[in-house]
């Protein structure tokens, strides 16, 4: 009987164990850890949705619910809000984190797309050239050039404190990255705003506390602003090197190449192939927006066939905030080559803002003549329940516009473009 009892309690001690140690490991896996310097809480699990307040790095949030790839989480003061899904665990995706570095390299400095010595070059850096880096891995450092997220070789640079442990005599001057950016009257978010400063406004540094900057508002008053909302820079000429979170970061954007396996689309008098043409393109853009953070979804990604009803298809099934369709025209007399330049297409009038506003960056940055934006009875966009845009690149039966679209800097122009115009879009 006394062991029978004792069998008894071991066994509920390992039942009771067993219960805890699975509670404790579904809190685990109910938790998540944000990567990111700042990132956005929403009221709703998408971009249409209010921010409604942001939450920091190595924060920890609990998960409520998931909903159309966005996480509804529970946060520290009791509230919840939703967050992107793909951002919480994304380490590269983040505002600065005001940790900045001086090159040192004797000559010119390759500012690449990816930390490799393969990936495609952005531009350079000189020796002496002040930097914002946002993180480092393997002998490489991603910082922000020209507004988008770029990897130099960490040999040729040297660290800085974090901004913040930095003198007041070393930090100079510091840069609001968003409209409405809160100054208050002390180093704390419980302290009152004493005014709201607009993206660009450079502001000197009078001192250093905690993760806060001191400084002199427009009206003369002592304020407080956070490092994580601002970049900084240790010249009072010079502005801070930008590092935005934008919406686009939180978007996910699906990406059509035209055609495609046994449908060829048009064909040019040099040759090109129109659904070769749209997928190099497409998979260019791809590239320009995941440097910017965004989520990109290609409905394909090699030379085969997808019916028109699964590419509209695809856009519902990641809740895209945008679908943008990539083609290139052509007229039906194939000796007239008179017909040039890009159109952009929409069909529900709510799109229309979209189609204008990527049009518009279109225009201005390809030199091939702009047709505008027109409405347009297209099935991915006709059957499409997310926000929807077809592009008409140019003409294949022009040789102008063909031997444009061949040209080394085509696919750059057109990915800057689109990346341009969905910045725009979002913000707006």
């Amino acid at each position: 009987m006394k062991n029978k009892f004792l069998f008894i309690t071991v066994l509920s001690f390992l039942l009771i164990a067993a219960g805890v140690l699975s509670t404790i490991a579904m809190a685990n896996a109910n938790t998540v850890q944000v990567k990111a310097e700042v990132l956005n809480v929403r009221s709703g699990p998408g971009l249409a949705f209010d921010v409604t307040s942001q939450v920091r790095k190595d924060e920890i949030l609990n998960v409520i619910d998931e909903e159309n790839k966005w996480y509804k989480v529970r946060l520290s003061d009791g509230q919840s809000g939703y967050v992107a899904s793909w951002l919480v665990k994304n380490i590269d995706v983040s505002a600065s984190s005001n940790s900045l570095a001086t090159v040192t390299s004797d000559g010119s400095l390759n500012v690449r797309s990816k930390p490799s010595t393969n990936a495609k070059i952005l531009g350079s850096l000189k020796g002496g050239d002040q930097i914002t880096v946002t993180s480092q891995s393997n002998g490489w450092t991603q910082i922000q050039y020209q507004g988008q997220t770029a990897w130099i070789n960490s040999s040729y640079i040297k660290m800085q404190e974090s901004a913040t442990k930095e003198s007041k005599n070393s930090l100079q001057t510091l840069t609001i990255r968003s409209n409405g950016t809160n100054i208050r009257s002390g180093p704390s978010r419980n302290n009152s705003t004493v005014e709201k400063a607009d993206s660009g406004t450079v502001y000197n540094i009078d001192g250093v506390q905690g993760d806060w900057y001191q400084i002199t508002t427009s009206s003369g008053q002592q304020g407080y602003v956070a490092n994580w909302v601002v970049d900084v820079s240790n010249s009072k000429t010079k502005k801070a090197a930008k590092s935005k979170t934008t919406s686009l970061a939180e978007a996910t954007i699906v990406i059509d190449p035209g055609h495609g396996g046994n449908d060829p689309g048009a064909k040019g008098k040099n040759g090109t192939i129109e659904k070769k043409a749209t997928l190099k393109t497409a998979k260019a853009v791809a590239a320009r927006l995941e440097q910017s953070g965004a989520k990109v979804i290609l409905t394909r990604s090699r030379d085969e066939y997808i019916s028109l009803k699964d590419r509209a298809k695809k856009a519902e099934k990641y809740n895209a905030d945008a679908f943008v369709s990539i083609h290139f025209d052509s007229v039906e007399d194939a000796s007239d080559s008179s017909v040039n330049g890009q159109t952009t297409y929409y069909y529900k009038n709510k799109d229309q803002s979209l189609a204008e506003s990527i049009n518009e960056s279109l225009a201005s940055n390809l030199s091939s003549k702009n047709r505008g934006t027109r409405s347009g009875d297209f099935y991915v966009l006709r059957e499409n329940t997310q926000p929807s845009v077809l592009l008409e690149l140019g003409y294949l039966s022009s040789t102008i516009d063909e031997q444009k679209m061949n040209s080394d800097g085509f696919h750059e122009e057109v990915a800057n473009s689109i990346y341009e115009g969905l910045s725009n879009y979002f913000k707006n």
